[in-house]
């Protein structure tokens, strides 16, 4: 036989015993006699046979196997959940298949169909349609029916109507430590840009730092709030925005992520004559190696990692958890402090 065709059933019919037999020695948990398991052994090992996903899976009934699902992976905050993720699923004895789906939602329902096939004991969704604040009826539907078949967790996000485990950082409390930080600092008059409205994410930063402001007393200029996006791109197009339909202007700026907070200070470098603290969101490689480094808000990011797992294999009741998030203050912020 050659190697690349053999199959169980080849390794049964030459020591002359059953496929389940066969089955047995290689999930390892089914009591064989030491003989026979020998003899299958040997076979095996003769033809270096490796059996695929699909018949581990019959012969253990477990694949071993986690869905992880994004929109963008090529987002700092989105891969940093996914390397820490990853690492834990791995400790455990799981392997993490990852579905890019580049913001496309016909790709996240391809992903989710082919994880399904595979037996995934669990899918894992950051982003995409958990983030929608009117959820498209029919991808919440896809959703209620996935979680009839395998374990359904999401990060950083939820669809109220699917009653699945969650595990997210509280936004608004980052936005509030944002607030605290700058007013602490003097400014008295401080903008925010980035993000899409209607998306959860933004949304939830958008109001409680109109909320944070009049807590603290401040105007909410609704020429300094910018919906651009998420890219460094959009931090730039969104300063420049400022910068041109403004006459007053801010002495703070937020950015909806780290990426929108490196295209701000970007832009800023166009406009000399002018000097802002700027502050980001996640703490990503951005924030840390920008010039100047940016303020940011960090996720606890092993947490959400080994919790999001820890929900695929508990097989206890749905559970959601939320985590306080960080402040790292770094030059952004503390080459601007201003006199109360």
């Amino acid at each position: 036989m050659e190697n690349k065709k053999v199959t169980i059933y080849d390794l049964a019919e030459e020591l002359g015993v059953s496929t389940a037999t066969v089955s047995r020695v290689i999930a390892g948990d089914y009591p064989v006699s030491e003989k026979t398991r020998e003899k299958v052994q040997k076979l095996i090992d003769k033809y270096d046979f490796r059996p695929n996903a699909i018949a581990r899976t019959l012969s253990n009934k477990k694949s071993r196997l986690v869905g992880f699902i994004t929109p963008a992976i090529t987002n700092p905050f989105f891969s940093q959940v996914f390397v820490e993720l990853e690492k834990y699923a791995l400790e455990k004895g799981y392997s993490v298949l990852l579905g890019n789906t580049s913001g496309n939602r016909e790709q996240e329902s391809h992903y989710t169909r082919i994880l399904l096939e595979q037996q995934a004991e669990g899918i894992i969704l950051l982003g995409g349609l958990i983030n929608d604040t009117i959820p498209d009826p029919h991808g919440v539907q896809e959703l209620i029916e996935v979680q009839k078949r395998t374990k359904l967790v999401t990060i950083n996000g939820k669809i109220k109507s699917v009653n699945n485990s969650s595990v997210r950082t509280d936004e608004a409390e980052g936005v509030e430590l944002i607030i605290k930080h700058l007013v602490e600092l003097g400014h008295t008059k401080i903008g925010m840009i980035g993000g899409i409205k209607g998306i959860t994410t933004t949304d939830i930063k958008v109001h409680t730092f109109k909320k944070e402001l009049e807590k603290h007393q401040l105007t909410f200029h609704d020429s300094w709030q910018i919906y651009s996006g998420y890219s460094i791109k959009s931090g730039e197009d969104g300063f420049e925005e400022l910068m041109s339909t403004n006459e007053t202007l801010p002495t703070a700026l937020i950015g909806i992520n780290d990426m929108v907070g490196v295209g701000m200070i970007k832009a800023s470098k166009r406009f000399r004559n002018n000097h802002f603290a700027f502050v980001g969101y996640d703490d990503t490689i951005l924030a840390q190696t920008s010039s100047p480094e940016l303020t940011s808000i960090r996720h606890p990011y092993e947490e959400l990692g080994k919790i999001a797992i820890d929900m695929v294999l508990d097989e206890g009741p749905v559970r959601d958890v939320i985590l306080s998030p960080k402040l790292v203050i770094k030059e952004s912020t503390m080459e601007h402090v201003l006199q109360q």
